[in-house]
This record gives structure tokens, C-alpha cells and sequence, in this order.
């Protein structure tokens, strides 16, 4: 499920007459599935929600002020639609309110960064339980990814440029970690900043995104500095994709992680509803004197009943080096040191 860059702050605005705006719209998406995941001689066998997509419910809107000018809002909150749970409580996936015009759109809240979109954007998998490069960005805590927590941020602010001859600007900045940027006991507050460019013409798109995270998790002299390059290409038949992205994480001034993580991949067409996608990441981490290494292949199929009902199925595993034990981050499980873990899902989504 490929996503623009400017959903950002303007994905899918909506209104409620009642409010005398000028449309209404809620929406939302409830996604479960079976898998069954083994590795190291254990197995799990799991319900859960959010294979495809994660279950969510939303409200968004638009309200034109005049002069071309419109305020913008979303409150968009996650479900546990498996068990139930979480349904209006808990941390919003999103929560913003803006203003949208001729020189782009600005908004203030709990956001998605620039790296979940681009995460998103330049995966065959769109960043689903059958993503390769998915799981490793979860495992190795990079915050350039369609799935890492660190992907939305809270007290943040962003502005999105308008479309430029194909390219787009996206610049944010948040206090993340601990509520309010208040420096204590002689540490600073962890601050977040983001900047992406996304050139879009045709069948081609090709972006680039930055993330700097200042005390990650609210530790003093923890940094954390992010880069990625990602493309996708559409020839008629299916559409390519690949990326390339770096970590490195300082602590206390010493370069603890150094990781580097690329993602190739394909989604195409196969029959008149259905899609197959296939991809493959490896990981390296250069952390301290060794150099240990992940990889992680995915393929899945969907088929859509409709536009809004999607059935798929697919399987993906992640091998590691000795000094790793990278797991299936949608199981809640880890593998041994050295060791593979893998798994096979099948579920069924309906959009509204």
C-alpha cells in the first residue's frame, strides 16, 4: 500500500456537515491474520492485528477559510482490533491540526516523519509483517522505517512544500522523548529533526529523507544520525523497488552502531485482482571491533475482492550472523545468536 509523501499532513482530509465544513469523511482499516512462526527449535502460532496494514479508525478534515486558504486536521488512533483493546486509548498514530494553501501545508501535533513515509514508499511490501527490510529497521531501532516507533513523533511540527516540477520538500522538527523540551540534571531534551525530498514524475520516484535524533530515549550524549536514498519504478507489468539507508548512533561522543542496510525488491501483476510481491534486505553493524550481519527475505500475494477487501497470504524470514539474534518483530519473538527465524501468514483486510 503505497503512500505519498504529502499524507504526511493531508492524507485523506475530512468534514462533518454538523460543523459546517465542506466534506465529511471517517475511515479506517481492520486487518487480522493467522501466522505460524518458528526458529531455533520453538514455534509460535499467533491472531494478531495488522498484517497488511495496521487496524486503525480516523477523522479528518478540511475547512476552506477564503483566499485559498483551508485548516487541516486528523485524529487518528491504533486498534487492537484482535483482542479489542486500545480502541480510544493509548498513543494516536496521528493527531494534527494545520493550515493547507498555495505555499504548502503546515501542521502541529503527533506526526508521522518524513522516514515512515519514505519507508513505505519504497518497499514492495509497504512495510507489512512480510517486509524484509520492515523487520530489520524494527530490530536495529532505525527511526527511517514504515514501522519503528520512532517513525511518529510527538510535539512536532512540519511544513510540506507544495508540488515543484515533481519535486516535493518536507521539512519536521520535534521534541519527542519526554514530553516538553525541559533540560534536567544538566541533560538535554531529545529533539528530532527530518527533512526529505521526493522527486515524483510518471513512473518514476525517487527520494531521499535525513533524520537526526538528538539523546535518544533522553540519554545525554546519545545521537543518533540517519540517511536513505530509496527508488521505485513502474514499466507497465509490475514496479521495482530498491533503497539504501545508514545509521550511526553515538554515545557519550563514541560511535557505538554503524549500520547499513539495503532493500531490493518487485510487485506485480498476477491475474486481474492479484499481486505478488517479492524482496530482499541484508543489514551489516560494524558496532564496536566486529561486524555482524543480518539478511531477510519476504514474498507474499494479495487479492482483492474489491477495492476495499484484500485477502493475502505470504512467508519471510530473518537469518543472522553469530553477534545478532534479529527476530519477527510482528510475533513478539527474537532468535538465538546466529540463529533464523522464519514465518508463514495468511489474513484478510477491509479499508473504509
Amino acid at each position: 500500500m503505497q503512500k505519498k509523501i504529502i499524507a504526511l499532513a493531508v492524507a485523506g482530509l475530512v468534514s462533518g456537515a454538523a460543523f459546517a465544513q465542506s466534506n465529511v469523511t471517517i475511515y479506517g482499516v481492520v486487518d487480522h491474520y493467522y501466522a505460524h512462526g518458528s526458529g531455533n527449535g520453538n514455534s509460535v502460532n499467533v491472531f494478531n492485528a495488522g498484517g497488511l496494514s495496521g487496524s486503525r479508525v480516523g477523522f479528518k478534515g478540511v475547512e476552506a477559510l477564503g483566499n485559498g486558504l483551508s485548516a487541516v486536521y486528523t485524529l487518528e488512533y491504533a486498534l487492537a482490533s484482535d483482542v479489542g483493546a486500545a480502541s480510544w486509548t493509548g498513543t494516536a498514530r496521528q493527531s494534527f491540526v494545520g493550515l493547507t494553501g498555495g505555499f504548502g501545508t503546515a501542521v502541529v501535533g503527533r506526526l508521522q516523519t518524513p522516514g515512515y513515509n519514505f519507508g513505505v514508499k519504497y518497499d514492495a511490501h509497504g512495510a507489512s509483517i512480510f517486509s524484509p527490510v520492515g523487520q530489520l529497521t524494527d530490530n536495529s531501532g532505525m527511526s527511517i522505517s514504515g514501522r519503528d516507533a520512532l517513525a511518529r513523533q510527538d510535539n512536532a511540527i512540519a511544513y510540506v512544500s507544495p508540488n515543484m516540477s515533481g519535486f516535493t520538500v518536507v521539512g519536521a522538527f520535534a521534541f519527542g522523548t519526554g514530553g516538553e523540551n525541559v533540560k534536567t540534571g544538566g541533560v538535554n531534551p531529545q529533539d528530532i529533526f527530518a527533512l526529505s525530498v521526493d522527486y515524483d514524475m510518471g513512473p518514476l520516484s525517487v527520494g531521499f529523507t535525513h533524520h537526526n535524533v538528538n539523546d535518544l530515549a533522553g540519554v545525554g550524549g546519545n545521537d543518533q544520525t540517519e540517511n536513505a536514498i530509496g527508488v521505485n519504478y513502474n514499466f507497465g507489468m509490475g514496479k521495482l523497488f530498491a533503497s539504501y539507508q545508514t545509521q550511526d548512533t553515538d554515545i557519550g561522543g563514541a560511535n557505538v552502531v554503524d549500520a547499513k542496510l539495503w532493500n531490493i525488491g518487485a510487485r506485480f501483476g498476477a491475474g486481474a485482482n492479484g499481486s505478488v510481491g517479492v524482496s530482499y534486505a541484508r543489514l551489516s553493524d560494524d558496532a564496536g571491533a566486529g561486524s555482524d550481519r543480518a539478511k531477510s527475505w519476504g514474498v507474499d500475494y494479495q487479492y482483492a475482492f474489491s477495492k476495499r477487501t484484500t485477502a493475502y497470504a505470504g512467508y519471510s524470514r530473518v537469518t543472522n550472523s553469530n553477534g545478532l539474534n534479529y527476530g519477527l518483530t510482528n510475533l513478539g519473538t527474537s532468535a538465538n545468536f546466529g540463529g533464523k527465524e522464519s514465518q508463514f501468514a495468511l489474513g484478510l483486510r477491509h479499508t473504509f
